[in-house]
């Protein structure tokens, strides 16, 4: 086993929203008990909750993996309560959150292992995909879209593509304290 056998992990729920998790503990790498923060129960009324859908549909698919067992904790939900977790479990945290992950760094008998680097995909410059345009970026004409588990894309000469799908050709990408950002420019510039 990758980490040793019969280990307590626990996730944050930002990280159990990540599709990516599932697939990744799906490869039998690891097994044990998860601890995991229960998230609120989904109405149909409210269908843009996809931070907590995807959730539960990573607890179901974890719950069908041999050699994992899950267990749900409302308490887990907040940062003290999976600290406390994490202390009394001698647990690893398996997280993609940079933020949680240095508030756990200086914690005594607390590992944490920084899903985000397992994930991170490669985007080489003249990488071709689609984005949906979010918002507006900072800079003028930026448009700003979001890959599959947050990755930030700053688009050129987008700003005006907002709430569209467009084809973008990667030209760089750049790692902060926060993560990945992935800079990019429409594949089709407009004809004036």
């Amino acid at each position: 086993m990758l980490f040793g056998a019969k280990k307590t992990y626990l996730m944050d729920i930002d990280t159990m929203s990540d599709p990516r998790i599932a697939e990744f503990l799906a490869l039998g790498l690891v097994t044990g008990q998860f601890l995991l923060p229960e998230p609120p129960r989904v109405k149909a009324e409210e269908e843009n909750d996809h931070r907590s859908r995807r959730a539960w549909e990573t607890i179901d698919r974890l719950k069908a993996i041999k050699g994992i067992t899950v267990k749900l904790d409302r308490k887990l939900t907040t940062r003290e309560g999976l600290f406390a977790a994490l202390r009394r479990n001698r647990a690893l945290l398996l997280t993609s959150s940079v933020d949680l992950k240095a508030a756990a760094a200086p914690m005594p008998a607390v590992l944490t292992l920084d899903i985000y680097q397992l994930f991170k995909p490669t985007y080489l410059p003249g990488t071709e995909l689609k984005l949906r345009i979010t918002k507006k970026g900072k800079e003028k004409n930026e448009g700003i879209g979001y890959l599959e588990g947050g990755v930030k894309v700053v688009v050129e000469q987008a700003a005006g593509f907002m709430g569209n799908e467009i084809e973008v050709v990667i030209t760089g990408a750049l790692d902060t304290d926060v993560g990945r950002v992935v800079f990019a420019r429409p594949k089709f510039a407009e004809v004036r």
